[in-house]
């Protein structure tokens, strides 16, 4: 099943193809600012593909941090 390259919408939720699911809080040009909406460890994710089912995956991730949720999950 191939993937095509995407820019992940804001506000909107993702499965992750290996599992987990992500929150986009900034799409900008094929990458995001991602957070774990179990842990809250926030990152950008970098060339994001999404594919038939779906479900996404980067390439790879820079700046990963742990954040406060907060009761709007943002």
């Amino acid at each position: 099943m191939d993937g095509k390259r995407i820019t992940p919408e804001q506000g909107k939720t993702y499965k992750n193809r290996g599992g987990g699911e992500y929150l986009c809080i900034r799409g900008l040009d094929g990458g995001a600012l991602m957070r774990n909406v179990a842990s809250g460890w926030t990152f950008w994710a970098n060339g994001v593909m999404q594919y038939e089912d779906g479900s996404i995956e980067w390439l790879y991730s820079t700046d990963g941090h742990w954040t406060e949720m907060s009761a709007q999950g943002v």
